[in-house]
């Protein structure tokens, strides 16, 4: 269940839990993505991808869209992968930068994620998928995060990140790769 190591851009990503992207339409709403635990966040917009940038230097940022020009301009702005609605897949590489998508493009030296849209369940696929969940700010959202992130899902997208972590931690602690937050002993 640990997350593969995705490298986006130089930025290293290992966890020993799924990943949460945050999709979000402003630096405010991204600083409290990234305080609520985000490990990634995603803009449509260049001019936020530079402001991200300049405010979290470490933090894997990406852009979501379907426009050529958007996706070029957000990497020349410092993005570090497209969650592409389109076939994004050369401006990718030209920029080095990774790659979310539905489909596997041949395009060599990419480094791709597999987009399944909402987790139904696993793929048989030997590469790193995100998936969304329905519903994810509700109990039944959660409890689908957390067997999404047991599936082996690599990164789960969410606009409710701290619940959306908390489920994602608890699954890798009950699946044994990361020590419970809270150990309580029941009598």
């Amino acid at each position: 269940m640990k997350t593969p190591d995705l490298v986006f851009r130089g930025r290293r990503l290992s966890s020993d839990r799924a990943l949460v992207l945050a999709a979000v339409e402003s630096l405010p709403a991204a600083r409290a993505a990234v305080d609520d635990g985000a490990d990634l966040v995603s803009f449509a917009d260049a001019s936020l991808v530079a402001q991200a940038r300049a405010a979290f230097p470490d933090l894997v940022i990406g852009v979501d869209t379907a426009d050529p020009s958007v996706a070029e301009a957000c990497c020349e702005a410092g993005a570090d992968l497209i969650v592409a609605r389109a076939d994004l897949a050369e401006i990718a590489a030209r920029h080095g930068v990774g790659y979310v998508a539905p489909a596997v493009p041949s395009v060599p030296g990419l480094s791709v994620v597999v987009d399944i849209g909402e987790f139904r369940s696993m793929p048989a696929v030997d590469l790193p998928v995100l998936a969304s969940v329905a519903g994810d700010g509700t109990p039944a959202g959660l409890a689908l995060a957390a067997l999404a992130a047991s599936a082996g899902v690599a990164i789960i997208s969410t606009k409710h990140v701290r619940g959306v972590r908390h489920a994602a931690e608890m699954a890798a602690s009950i699946a044994g790769t990361r020590p419970p937050a809270k150990a309580v002993r029941w009598e």
